[in-house]
């Protein structure tokens, strides 16, 4: 996994285009960080370029949507004006926990 391959991946999704509407550069980040977000949480032996371009996906809607510095503040829920907003889980997309956990073995293993 690296830059080239899960750009690659991105580059074929459908719903990908505020990704491509990205510079390089900020296309370099966002790949890195979400790299490293899902680094603090599983082994790198678990990650795939699925994975890491679906992080990207799920990061940069929540970013668009405004909801993830709301997020990445800790905040649980809110509301303005008659809106009402309450968040389940974290930093990582749904989508990514299923692939990854999908990806061990029903057996357990060695301490």
């Amino acid at each position: 996994m690296d830059f080239i391959s899960v750009n690659s991946y991105l580059d074929k999704l459908h719903g990908n285009e505020l990704y491509t509407a990205l510079s390089q550069e900020n296309k370099e980040k966002i790949i890195f960080s979400a790299t490293e977000l899902l680094l603090d949480n599983f082994k790198m032996s678990r990650l795939s370029d699925r994975a890491i371009a679906i992080q990207v996906l799920f990061m940069l809607e929540g970013d668009d949507e405004e909801f993830s510095k709301y997020k990445r503040q800790g905040v649980k829920s809110f509301s303005t004006k008659g809106v009402s907003v309450s968040f389940e889980g974290g930093m990582i997309s749904p989508e990514v926990f299923k692939i990854v956990r999908s990806s061990t073995s029903p057996l357990g293993r060695l301490i």
